[in-house]
Order: C-alpha cells, then structure tokens, then sequence
C-alpha cells in the first residue's frame, strides 16, 4: 500500500552528504583513479573523513538503486541521476 502511495523508503539515501558534494567527490575519485571502485575501507578509517563520507555515499547509491530497479519512490535517486551517473561510467552492483 506504501508503494500505491508514493512512499520513499530511502528520501536521504543513508547519508547527510547532499547529492552535489557526493557526486563532485565520486567525479574527482573517478578522475583521479579512472574508475569509480572505492577501496575497501579498513576499521582505521576516521568516520569524519572524506574518504568514509564517500564510501558510505557510494554504498547508499548502491542500495537505492536496488529500490529504484523495484520500483520504489526514492526522493534522492531520480531517474535523471541514475542516467547522470551511468553516463559518466558509474556502475551500480547487480542485486
């Protein structure tokens, strides 16, 4: 019934990085490594630091888009940032 309604399951996507400062670290990443996988992160990660804040970012794309591909509402994954981010050669994990 939630999903009738037009319910967002993820509005914020995990995080409290907007949508424009965690695409502009993923676009510099990618720059910079020439991909878009982010290392995994080790326990000695300060949870402040940019590199934890875009992986956390990362990751919440990852689980939104699974929702997306259901067809679940989500406030912060609209379709033209899925497309964004496909056309800049970002791949989301097959669920």
């Amino acid at each position: 019934k939630l999903d009738a309604v037009g319910f967002e399951w993820n509005p914020r996507g995990y995080t409290r990085m907007s949508w424009d400062e965690g695409f502009e670290m993923l676009m510099e990443f990618g720059r910079i490594n020439g991909h878009y996988e982010l290392p995994a992160l080790t326990p000695e990660v300060d949870r402040r630091s940019a590199e934890y804040r875009l992986h956390s970012w990362v990751e919440s794309l990852h689980r939104l888009y699974r929702s997306y591909k259901d067809g679940r509402q989500s406030g912060y994954l609209t379709d033209e940032r899925v497309l964004l981010l496909i056309k800049h050669g970002f791949e989301f994990r097959n669920y």
